[in-house]
Formats: C-alpha cells, structure tokens, sequence
C-alpha cells in the first residue's frame, strides 16, 4: 500500500513538475539572431508569452535599427498561427551562394549570398508552422510555410504580418489604386517625404514597393514571388504606425471570388522583403526580388531576345486599325535599326490589309510584331474583339500556335484589374503557354512586378506605372519631371517597367493637347535612366526621324540589354544619374526633377579611364538640344549644367 501510494504521489508530482516547466518555458521570452554573410545585416526573431505565446523580429544594418519589434503571425480558416504557439525547433544556418543570368534586367549575371534558417512552432492543436528567414548583405527576407501534407482545400484569413519602420525619418510610397473601375493597377503618383506611418490617402492603403528614409539608413519594403498558391498584397497602417500585410479587396470586382488565398498543403507564402542599406545605390542596384525566386523553368531561352519597339498608338489611337500605317510603323523601325513594332488595341479588325501581311513585311524589314491582346479578367464593358482568348485555356494555346505560325514574336496582355488569387494565377499560365511557342510577354494594366521574370524570362516588361500614355492631360504632363525622378528609387527597382518613354511630342487626346513640360533632352535620357527589356518608345515616327543628328544616332544605338547598372548620384523626386554598361560601353542618363536649373557634380569610379564627357544635354529652350564636353577636374569630379526638367545623355567607351 505505501509502495502504491509512492508511486502515485511520483506520478502526480511529476505531472505539476512538467505543467510548471511548460509554463515557465512559455513564460520565458526567447531569441534567435539570424546575420548576413558580411554581418552588417542582424534580424532577431522574437517568441514572446504575454499572456499567450506570440512571435516578433526586428532588423538591424550596422547597429542601426531599421525595423523596430515588428509582429510575425497567419491565421487560416481551420487554425489559428499568432497566440499561444510553442517553439519546436530552428534548422542549422545554410548559406545560399548562387550565380545566375537573366535575360534582361539591372544586369545580366547575378551572384549573391544569404544566409537562411527557418523556425519551427506549434500551436495548442499541434500544428505546426515554418518561418523561413534569409539575410542578404543588402536586405532580409522571410515567408510562412505549412509543412504538413493535406489535398484538402485550406484558406488563409490573416496575415499579421507587420512592419514597423524606425521612426524619425521619410516615405515615399503610392497609394493602393482605387479609381471607378475598382482595379489596382499600380498607376498613382508617389506622396514624397511624408511621416513614417501616415495613412494613404486611398482608403485601400499604400501599395508596395514602399521606400524609406530612417536612421541614416534607405529601405524598401515589397514582396517577391507570386506564382498563382496566394494573393496580391498591400499594406495598411494599423493604430500604432506599423504597416500591416492585407489581402486583395473583396471589391475589386473583375473576380467574384473572395480575397483569401486557398491551397493545398504543404503551401508557402510570397516572401516579405526588406531591402537596406546605407546608401541609395544599395537600394537601386538590388537584386533580392529576382534572388528569391525559383530558377528558369524554360529549357530553350535562346528565342528571348529584349529589344526596342515603335509604337503607333501613342500618337494615333485608330492606327493598329489601318494596314498602311502599320506597313509605314514596320519600315520605320527597320530604318531606325529597332528589333520590334507593337500594334496594339484594334488589330482585329484592320482595314485595308491584314495584320498577316503586315507580320510577313516586317520580317523582311527584321522587324518583329508584338500584338496586343485582353487578359479577358478585365471590366465586363470593355469592348474588345479579342477579350477572353487569354483567360481560356484551350483557346489561350489554340491562339499562341497560331501567331507563332504568323511569327509573332511577343504579346502585350492588358487589363488584369485584380490582385486576386484566381487572376495572379493567369500570369504564370500565359507565360507557361506562350514559352511554349516561342512568344514574349508583356504585362498591363497588371500588378506589380515580384521577380517571375527569372522563372519565366519571356516576361519582358509589366506595366504597373502612369507612364507616357496619360500624357494626354496637362495635369499629369506638369508632374512628369518630379515623378521621373522618382520611379527609379521605387517602382523601377523591382522590375522592367514598360513606361513607354522618349516622348518628343505632345499628346493630342480627344481632341485636346497636353503640352511637354520637360526638356527634349529629358525625354532622351529616359532611354537609359528607365529600364525594360522591351523598351516601347511611344512617338510618332516623324518625331524620331526630325530629330538632330546626334540624338537621332542615340535613338539608334541605345540597347535595352545591360550588362550592369551603377547608380551614381541622386535624390527622389528630385534629380537622378544612371549608369548602365552593355559591352565595353557605358551609356549615362541624367535627369532634372525640380523646375529650376542647377549644376550637378558627381563622380564616376567604375569608369576608370573617361576623363571626358561628350553630352547630348540641354539648348537653348524645352524644344533643343545643346551640346557640350565635360572635362573631369583633378578631384575626379564632373560638373554638368542642366535645365529646369531638363537633363543629358552620353556614351563612354571603356
């Protein structure tokens, strides 16, 4: 009997023994410390009970804090991820050291190195979550994964998910979109320099990339890798200033579907990234929204060729319709040496000829035809003739078999309007499809770009940016210098963007025209300063061929594929110099944001020989160029003089 009641009183003793240490381990706050390579970057993961388990992180670049104690936590329909969880275990830390190439982009080849390390928890149902975090030298990145196996259908309600920027400092971010159409298509103006945490004046929130300026530090947060298992996101600024991850809007009406994301399992999440660094050129130079995607799926890329095209519609909104005019548009880019004309909305039903015909005379020319195309997830109202060809599958194939017959080299894919899952899914199927016939894409009226063009290397360009097309208002024409001077520190960072630039001419809309606000010379630079791999340059033809002889030679020459990019002095908003090498040469591209005139000084240390600078710049007014040679003075400076929204344009031979 006393044996007997021993043994219980062990049991029962024991029992509270293991009820206290669970308490107490869960009590007890707990850290994990993740660097980069080079040990400048520090992220801290945090598991803290107060009163219930919940999970936290924040960044330091060089013992500066750029992400204060930040929340980490997803909720699906069936359990719950952000109370009340345990730690189960952390993996070893792997170093990820990769070289790869892409097509186009910032540059050719990419060798990078981040350390990687996830984190296992639990919840009180036993259910388990990953938190995989990678630390680049240049930033940090982390994503939620389910690692149990399941064919059942999971949704995702929540994402707590925030980012709580060091205080002090500036943003500058864009507005979710939010017009009457109810579609985001990434096309507001940036609000510059306002107070980290303000809200958007877009009731939807702020959209990504979001850029910041904050303990001696720049920073950018986006999200990369959106292959069809998830949403879109943006952000909200939640009651404390921390920028919170949502969903896509129930409203955005192109899909009745719900915003939530579903899946199987196991099923990951698109990375949360956060680029850093202690200068603006760690910013513009990355590479870690590419690095966190899944290597080419394509196992022929040499049918991928980036280029330059003319592009009729800018000038003439009816002129894909006519046969003629397209034949003229064929010839012309063959003359100015430019490997593709785009013939956009209304080629169906092409008068006087057909679009075939116009294929086979380019060809001759070697000139290749893009064609443009309805994503068919567009508004039910837009009448177009070729409006769900894109959205079926049976008919999408059907389709792309038929141009690469005609030998159509690409597509521009319009009118997305949604952040939704079922329609994010439509990117990687056209792609998938159109990789195999050999056909190009390229995105609008689309979401931002997360770095698929490294999976699929046939995306070429995305839209997501008010380029040249609304030029057609004066409104937008008077903000154009300050917003060129911009998308290179934030849209332009994160992926090709087709602005549809080097426009010499004012836009005529409905009859009434909108005058240019920027100097001839600015509109020249955008050739270099704004990157695609289809670059669709939009004036009419007679303005490129009355152009002067240097200038008409740059047009000519200027290429699309870069072996490098170099940010070399600038400010958003304000003024910007870019460096872009393809080959032994270097192509230099600088412009004025402000609409006053100034004397910019900068420096060129990648280019160890040029001691002088032949600069295709600013005349005499808006409408001229002027010419002049910068010689380096003997502390290596070069100073050029720019107009008011003005700016230059130069090549070095190196």
């Amino acid at each position: 009997m006393n044996i007997q009641r021993i043994t219980r009183l062990i049991v029962v003793l024991t029992f509270f023994a293991g009820n206290l240490l669970t308490a107490f381990c869960r009590n007890k706050s707990q850290e994990f410390i993740l660097r980069s390579p080079d040990k400048k970057l520090e992220v801290k993961i945090g598991m803290i009970s107060n009163p219930a388990a919940s999970l936290s992180y924040s960044v330091k670049y060089n013992g500066k804090q750029a992400i204060t104690a930040s929340t980490l936590g997803i909720n699906r329909e069936d359990q719950q991820f952000t109370l009340d969880l345990n730690f189960v275990s952390n993996s070893p830390v792997k170093l990820i050291d990769e070289n790869y190439s892409l097509k186009s982009g910032k540059r050719l080849g990419i060798h990078y190195l981040a350390n990687e390390q996830v984190f296992t928890f639990k919840n009180s149902r036993k259910a388990l979550v990953e938190i995989i975090f990678r630390a680049f030298n240049d930033g940090v990145a982390f994503r939620y994964r389910f690692p149990e196996k399941s064919t059942d259908q999971y949704k995702i309600t929540d994402e707590a998910t925030t980012f709580s920027v060091a205080p002090g400092g500036k943003a500058w971010i864009h507005p979710y979109d939010w017009n009457s159409r109810l579609k985001p298509s990434y096309e507001q103006y940036c609000e510059k320099e306002i107070v980290i945490g303000s809200a958007s004046p877009n009731p939807k929130g702020w959209a990504y990339p979001m850029l910041f300026n904050t303990s001696g530090l720049w920073m950018m947060i986006t999200e990369a890798v959106l292959d069809g298992t998830y949403c879109g996101t943006h952000i909200q600024v939640d009651s404390e200033g921390k920028y919170k991850v949502v969903f896509a809007e129930k409203e955005e009406l192109i899909l009745p579907d719900d915003p939530e994301p579903v899946s199987v399992l196991p099923w990951a999440t698109p990375w949360r990234v956060i680029v850093i660094g202690e200068n603006l050129a760690q910013i513009v130079e990355t590479n870690i929204v590419q690095n966190l995607n899944e290597p080419c799926a394509l196992t022929d890329i040499s049918w991928i060729k980036p280029g330059r095209s003319s592009w009729s519609w800018w000038s003439d909104g009816g002129s894909p319709k006519s046969f003629e005019k397209q034949i003229k548009y064929a010839g012309f880019s063959g003359e100015m040496g430019w490997e593709y004309m785009l013939i956009d909305a209304g080629w169906p039903d092409m008068s006087g000829g057909k679009v075939e015909d116009v294929i086979s005379y380019a060809a001759k020319k070697g000139v290749g035809v893009w064609l443009w195309y309805h994503s068919g997830a567009g508004a039910p109202k837009d009448p177009q003739t070729v409006r769900n060809v894109m959205s079926n599958p049976i008919e999408r194939k059907n389709e792309f078999a038929k141009l690469q017959r005609w030998g159509v080299k690409g597509v521009k894919v319009d009118f997305f309007d949604t952040d939704k899952q079922g329609v994010v899914k439509l990117y990687e199927e056209i792609l998938t499809d159109a990789a195999e016939h050999h056909i190009m894409v390229n995105f609008h009226g689309a979401s931002l770009p997360r770095g698929l063009e490294r999976t699929y290397p046939n995306l070429m360009a995305t839209e997501a940016i008010k380029g040249a097309e609304g030029f057609g208002q004066q409104d937008r024409c008077d903000k154009a210098a300050a917003f060129n001077t911009t998308v290179p520190f934030t849209r332009n960072v994160v992926g090709s963007m087709d602005y549809t630039p080097v426009t010499f001419s004012n836009k005529i809309r409905q009859g009434v025209e909108a005058y240019r606000k920027t100097t001839m010379a600015h509109q020249l630079a955008l050739a270099v300063v704004f990157e695609s791999g289809v670059q669709n340059f939009a004036d009419k033809a007679e303005s490129y061929r009355s152009l002067p002889e240097k200038p008409l030679n740059f047009m000519k020459t200027v290429p699309t594929v870069w072996d490098e990019t170099r940010f070399v002095a600038g400010y958003p908003g304000d003024y910007v110099i870019l460096a872009r090498r393809s080959g032994n040469k270097w192509y230099l591209g600088g412009i004025n944001g402000k609409a006053e005139s100034r004397s910019i000084t900068f420096q060129l240390p990648f280019i160890q020989s040029v001691a002088l600078l032949d600069l295709i710049g600013d005349g005499a007014d808006i409408n001229s160029f002027g010419y002049e040679s910068v010689v380096k003075d003997k502390r290596n400076n070069f100073t050029v003089r720019m107009m008011g929204n003005g700016g230059f344009a130069a090549i070095i031979n190196n």
